[in-house]
C-alpha cells in the first residue's frame, strides 16, 4: 500500500524510460562490437560466437543498470522521461531499496512480466514496485502531462 500522495507513473511513461534505458545499452553494444571489428575480431556465426555475443548484450545490460543503482542516480530513461523512484512513505529511496529494485528487476526481466502486471494491478505497480517498495513518479506532479484543466 502506497501511503503518499506521489501519483505512480503510467505503463506508457515507464515504456518510454525503459526505451530510452534499451536504446542505451544497445548504442553500449553496438559500440563494443565496433572496437571489437577495428581490432581485428571477426563476425562468425557459430552457435559459441552467438552465446557470447547474447552474453555481453546482457553484461552491457546488466553494468548499465547497475552503475546507476551504485551511485543512486536515475537513470538516463528516467531522466529524460522526468521520472524518480520514491518509497511508499514517500521518501527517496536508500541503497538497499535500489539494491532490491536492481536485484529484481534483473530476475523479472526474464519472465516479461513484470510490467505488464502493472496493466492489472489496482494501483499501475509493476513486480519490481512491490518486491523494493519503490515506484516511479514525475518529478514535479505539476509537468505538463499530469496538469488537470
Amino acid at each position: 500500500v502506497i501511503y503518499c500522495e506521489a501519483p505512480v507513473a503510467s505503463t506508457l511513461h515507464r515504456a518510454v524510460a525503459s526505451a530510452i534505458d534499451w536504446s542505451m545499452v544497445l548504442l553500449g553494444y553496438a559500440a563494443i562490437l565496433t572496437v571489437f571489428h577495428f581490432v581485428g575480431g571477426v563476425f562468425l556465426l557459430t552457435k559459441t560466437n552467438l552465446t557470447v555475443f547474447g552474453g555481453v548484450f546482457l553484461l552491457v545490460g546488466f553494468t548499465y543498470g547497475f552503475i546507476f543503482t551504485i551511485a543512486g542516480a536515475e537513470t538516463l530513461g528516467n531522466h529524460c522521461a522526468q521520472l524518480r523512484l520514491t518509497t511508499f512513505d514517500g521518501f527517496a529511496p536508500e541503497l538497499k531499496h535500489r539494491r532490491l529494485r536492481f536485484g529484481s528487476a534483473c530476475f523479472i526481466r526474464c519472465t516479461l512480466l513484470g510490467l505488464l502486471w502493472s496493466l492489472a494491478d489496482e494501483e499501475c505497480l509493476s513486480w519490481i514496485d512491490h518486491i523494493s517498495h519503490t515506484f516511479p513518479t514525475p518529478r514535479e506532479a505539476e509537468t505538463l502531462v499530469f496538469r488537470r484543466r
